[in-house]
């Protein structure tokens, strides 16, 4: 049987004898066969070409996407660190301030923070990149939130407290208004002019005329004068309740309205008024009632007693 075949015209030019190409069947084929292969075969590599370099930007991104969550792991480490720096801070000085004991805890302020267990599982998500991951991540701020918060609160608490304290301590007289010869301690006693017993509601601290009369405490002259038998005085309100009187001064050196510190010098001891000799009368009222003014001087060195027995005492 004859085999079949294509003829196929070659025409170089117009005035050229044509030419006669014969193809069997079976070359078309396999012409047509090796074209397929050498197409798939192309489209099979483009395909691996492109998924490689796809492979290699996920690799990148992946790899960068790791060194970004070492780097959060690091920073909520650090963070925790110094919350719990701060956690420990926050107790001692609520109980140097008195607003806590030492051996007790308060859980709903100061019990935030990631736990270790919660750490270690945040780690192992990070390091494995599990899909709970975010999970971990949002959870864990979340409660660093929440210790930032409550340390918040509790250092908000502690400075009005301590403010508050460092107020008082200011307003509180704990010097003496001048050192000298304690002659008349606070409490009954035999008046130098009448004889008889009365109260005494003050310190007399006897000095050379002259002497710089001190504030004993911060506060606001509320009078400065002369006042009958007292002579020339002044007056300061501390706050907190507290005011102090000084007495047969010389001269004052301040007026009315005037705010002066602890330590500043207010007057000069002098012998104005009713009284036997220089000497500053020193009273310490607290909500207007007078109490011995040794209660809350804390120096009492430097001074010496007129009578023997309980400084300040009874005379």
């Amino acid at each position: 049987m004859a085999k079949r075949f294509y003829t196929v015209l070659i025409l170089p030019d117009a005035t050229s004898p044509a030419r006669k190409l014969h193809i069997t069947r079976s070359v078309i084929t396999a012409a047509s066969s090796i074209l397929a292969i050498a197409v798939l075969a192309f489209a099979f590599f483009l395909y691996q070409y492109v998924s490689l370099n796809v492979r290699m930007l996920e690799l990148r991104q992946l790899r960068q996407e790791a060194g970004d969550r070492n780097i959060l792991a690091a920073k909520v480490s650090q963070l925790e660190g110094e919350l719990l720096r701060l956690r420990d801070l926050d107790r001692k000085l609520r109980v140097v301030a008195g607003l806590d004991k030492g051996e007790e805890q308060q859980p709903d302020m100061a019990m935030g923070g990631a736990e270790t267990q919660s750490r270690s599982a945040l780690l192992d998500a990070l390091k494995q990149q599990t899909g709970r991951l975010v999970d971990w991540v949002t959870r864990d701020l979340e409660t660093l939130g929440q210790e930032i918060t409550s340390r918040e609160r509790s250092f908000r608490e502690l400075k009005t407290l301590l403010e508050e304290k460092r107020s008082l301590l200011a307003s509180t007289p704990t010097v003496w208004p001048v050192k000298g010869l304690v002659t008349a301690g606070y409490g009954y006693r035999n008046s130098p002019f009448t004889g008889q017993r009365e109260m005494h509601e003050g310190l007399d601290v006897a000095a050379p005329h002259g002497t710089p009369i001190l504030a004993t405490a911060d506060g606001v002259v509320s009078f400065s004068g002369p006042l009958s038998a007292f002579g020339n005085v002044v007056f300061i309100n501390h706050g907190h309740g507290f005011t102090t009187f000084y007495a047969h001064n010389s001269s004052n050196r301040v007026q009315e309205g005037q705010v002066v510190k602890r330590g500043e010098v207010i007057a000069y001891v002098g012998a104005s008024g009713r009284t036997t000799g220089p000497h500053v009368h020193y009273e310490v009222q607290v909500n207007g009632v007078t109490v011995n003014p040794m209660k809350y001087i804390i120096d009492q060195s430097g001074i010496r007693f007129a009578n023997e027995g309980e400084p300040g005492g009874q005379s």
